[in-house]
């Protein structure tokens, strides 16, 4: 049975939402821009690292609209996808959070990229199924085949 309207399009303005704050995120951790925050966000006394959370985030979201949404190559490729970033996020919070070693953080970068690419591929996916990118591409495939 498909999903109603409202579930769709709430899980997909979600998806974006969260695709753009992966890439805002990042981009404050790679730059060193000035973060929003004077300390580390925290749930209880828990602290929340936004690095590796939103990435994790966005990973069980676009999980989450593969199984609502129709399936596709794109959409299983960017499920796949989204549960190693979640297993990424989730392996990094709790190796950040609940080890005590030194050594250099390795996992967490390797979270913030696989989250860029995700959200790269999350508004490359989103392009793609418009109307807009459809009549374009049809087009041009037929001025080549003419």
């Amino acid at each position: 049975m498909p999903p109603n309207i409202p579930t769709r399009t709430a899980l997909q303005a979600t998806k974006l939402l969260l695709a753009g704050a992966v890439l805002l995120v990042t981009a404050m951790a790679f730059n060193y821009l000035p973060q929003p925050y004077s300390t580390w966000p925290t749930i209880g006394s828990i602290p929340v690292s936004p690095e590796l959370v939103v990435p994790a985030l966005l990973g069980v979201v676009v999980v989450v609209e593969a199984f609502v949404e129709q399936f596709s190559i794109a959409s299983v490729f960017l499920a796949l996808f989204g549960g190693l970033t979640f297993l990424l996020g989730t392996a990094s919070l709790y190796m950040l959070y609940a080890v005590e070693s030194g050594g250099v953080f390795f996992i967490g970068f390797f979270t913030m990229i696989a989250g860029i690419l995700l959200a790269v591929g999350v508004f490359l996916h989103t392009i793609v199924r418009t109307e807009r990118f459809k009549t374009a591409s049809k087009g041009i495939i037929n001025s080549i085949s003419n």
